[in-house]
C-alpha cells in the first residue's frame, strides 16, 4: 500500500439510500434486552441512593450506610454498562466506486484496507448512522401471543392451585414461569407500540422509536426514588404511616406521591427526546411511547410479583396481565400523551422563533441514512425514508373530529391534568378497598372489579377523543 494516498472520508450525498431488509420482530428482541437490563439496574441503584439518605430503609432521614452504597454501585455498574454497549450508535460504512479516467486503480482507505478495481474509479467513503424504519409485529399477532400466553401459562399452573403442592405441579410452574412471565409484561406493552406505529401515521426511524420506549424505562427510576424514598418521609414526618394499606399515608403514596413523582419523570422524559420533536402530533406520539416504556418496566415488577403468591399465582398472574394490559397500560401512554402534545407545540413554538430562514428540516443531522425497505421474501421495496404516511385510524381508536376533545398546549397545564387523571385511576380503587375492607371477599371482588370496568371504560372513552385531536388537526 506504500504510495497509494489514503482517501478520507467524506459527507454522504443527498440521494444516497441504504436497502434494509424488513425485520419487525428485530425491535422487539432489542428492547427485551434493554429492559432486562435496566430493570436490574434501576432496582439495585435505589440501594445507592437509599445508603446516602436513609441508609436504614425505615422512612425517616439517615443515618448513611457506606456499605449500602458501595454494594449498590459496585453491582449496578456492570448493567449500567451493558445498557451503554447496547445503545451504541449503530454505524454504516458506505464505499462508492466511480468509473472516471482521471481515477486511480488502487485505493487505500483506513485502517489499512485497499480496494483494487480493473478500470479506473474514483472512490468515496462515508460514516453515516445506520438507521432503518420502525417495524413492529402487527397488532393482531402481539395480542394472540399475548391471549394464548396467558391462558396456555394458566394451565401449565392450574395443578397448583387444585391440587398439594408436588414435585410434578412444582415442575410445571417452573417450565412456565420465565415464558409466562416474559410474556405477560412485554406483549401488551408491545402490542399498543405496534398500534401507535401502525396507525398514528407517523414515519419513524427504529432509533427515534426504541429511544422513546427507553426514556420511559429510564424515568421509572426517579419515579421509584420519589415513591419509595422522599414520599415516605415526609408522610412520616407528618406523622402518618405508610405501612398499613388502608392508612391515610399509604393512600397519600398512591393518589399523591405517584401521580405526581411519575407524570413529572414522564414529562421530563419527552422533553429529553426533543430532538426528534417536529411537531405536537410527534410529541403525542413520544409522550404515548414514553408512556409504554414507563410501563413496561413497572409491569415487569406486577407479573413477577403476581407469579410469586404461590398456590394462587394461576389467577393473579392472569388477572394482573389482563388488567394491566387494558388498563394500566394505556392509562400511562394516555397521560403522558396529553403531556408530549403540549410539550411537542412548546419545543415547535420555540424552536421556530429560534430559526431564522431556516426550517427544522434543514437542521437535522446530515448523518443520518436515508433508507429504502425491501421484504425478504420477494425482494420487492415496502417503504422508503421519502414515503409520506397518513393516520389510518380505526373506529375504536378514534371517536372522529366531530366528539374529539381538545389538548392544552400549555405544558404545565397538560402535566397537571395528566396528574389528576392518574390520581383518580389510583385514588378510586384505594377508595373502595378502605370502604369494603370490613366486607366479605365476594363484595370486595365484585365491587373492585365493577370499578376496574367502569375506570377503563372512562379511559377507552377519553382516549378516542384525544385521538383524533392530536393527528388530525396539526
Amino acid at each position: 500500500m506504500q504510495g497509494v494516498p489514503q482517501t478520507r472520508l467524506s459527507p454522504a450525498p443527498n440521494n444516497l439510500f441504504l436497502s434494509q431488509k424488513s425485520s419487525p420482530w428485530k425491535t422487539i428482541f432489542s428492547m427485551l434486552t434493554s429492559v432486562m437490563i435496566l430493570f436490574f439496574f434501576v432496582q439495585i441503584f435505589v440501594v445507592v441512593v437509599f445508603g446516602f439518605v436513609d441508609g436504614d430503609m425505615d422512612g425517616d432521614l439517615g443515618p448513611m450506610d457506606p456499605l449500602l452504597v458501595i454494594f449498590g454501585t459496585i453491582c449496578s455498574t456492570p448493567f449500567l454498562l451493558l445498557f451503554l454497549i447496547a445503545r451504541k450508535p449503530k454505524l454504516a460504512h458506505v464505499v462508492r466506486l466511480d468509473i472516471s479516467n482521471q481515477g486511480s486503480n488502487a485505493h487505500y482507505i483506513t485502517p489499512g484496507t485497499l480496494i483494487q478495481s480493473t478500470n479506473p474509479t474514483v472512490l468515496q467513503h462515508h460514516l453515516i448512522h445506520n438507521t432503518s424504519p420502525l417495524e413492529m409485529p402487527s397488532v393482531r399477532q402481539l395480542w394472540l401471543i399475548f391471549v394464548i400466553g396467558t391462558l396456555v401459562s394458566s394451565v401449565f399452573m392450574a395443578p397448583i392451585l387444585v391440587t398439594s403442592v408436588n414435585a410434578v405441579t412444582l415442575l410445571l410452574f417452573f417450565i412456565v414461569a420465565l415464558p409466562a412471565w416474559i410474556i405477560g409484561f412485554s406483549t401488551p406493552v408491545f402490542a399498543w407500540w405496534s398500534t401507535s406505529n401502525e396507525y398514528f401515521g407517523l414515519s419513524t426511524t427504529r432509533k427515534q422509536g426504541e429511544w422513546m420506549l427507553v426514556a420511559g424505562m429510564l424515568s421509572t427510576l426517579p419515579a421509584l426514588l420519589i415513591n419509595s424514598l422522599i414520599s415516605p418521609i415526609i408522610i412520616n414526618l407528618l406523622g402518618l404511616s405508610v405501612t398499613d394499606e388502608y392508612s391515610l399515608g399509604f393512600g397519600m403514596i398512591l393518589f399523591l406521591s405517584a401521580p405526581i413523582g411519575e407524570e413529572i419523570s414522564k414529562a421530563l422524559a419527552v422533553l429529553c427526546l426533543a430532538r426528534f420533536i417536529d411537531s405536537s402530533k410527534r410529541g403525542f406520539q413520544i409522550g404515548f411511547s414514553v408512556g409504554l416504556g414507563f410501563a413496561l418496566l413497572e409491569n415487569m415488577t406486577y407479573i413477577l410479583n403476581s407469579l410469586l403468591t404461590g398456590e394462587g399465582a394461576a389467577i393473579s398472574f392472569v388477572f394482573t396481565a389482563i388488567l394491566r394490559a387494558v388498563g394500566s397500560i394505556p392509562g400511562h401512554a394516555t397521560w403522558t400523551a396529553i403531556s408530549g402534545y403540549a410539550i411537542g407545540k412548546y419545543v415547535v413554538n420555540r424552536r421556530s422563533n429560534n430559526l431564522t430562514g431556516k426550517s427544522y428540516t434543514d437542521t437535522i443531522s446530515s448523518s443520518d441514512s436515508q433508507w429504502i425497505l425491501f421484504d425478504n421474501k420477494s425482494g420487492l421495496p415496502i417503504i422508503s425514508s421519502k414515503t409520506r404516511k397518513l393516520p389510518n385510524l380505526p373506529s375504536w381508536l378514534s371517536a372522529g373530529q366531530q366528539k374529539m376533545v381538545r389538548i392544552t398546549g400549555n405544558p404545565v397545564t397538560a402535566v397537571a391534568i395528566a396528574i389528576i387523571f392518574h390520581a383518580i385511576w389510583n385514588g378510586s380503587l384505594w377508595s373502595i378497598s378502605v370502604l369494603l375492607k370490613d366486607s366479605s371477599i365476594m363484595v370486595q371482588l365484585l365491587t373492585n372489579m365493577t370499578m376496574i370496568f367502569l375506570l377503563i371504560l372512562i379511559l377507552w372513552i377519553i382516549l378516542r377523543r384525544l385521538i383524533p385531536f392530536a393527528l388530525l388537526t396539526d
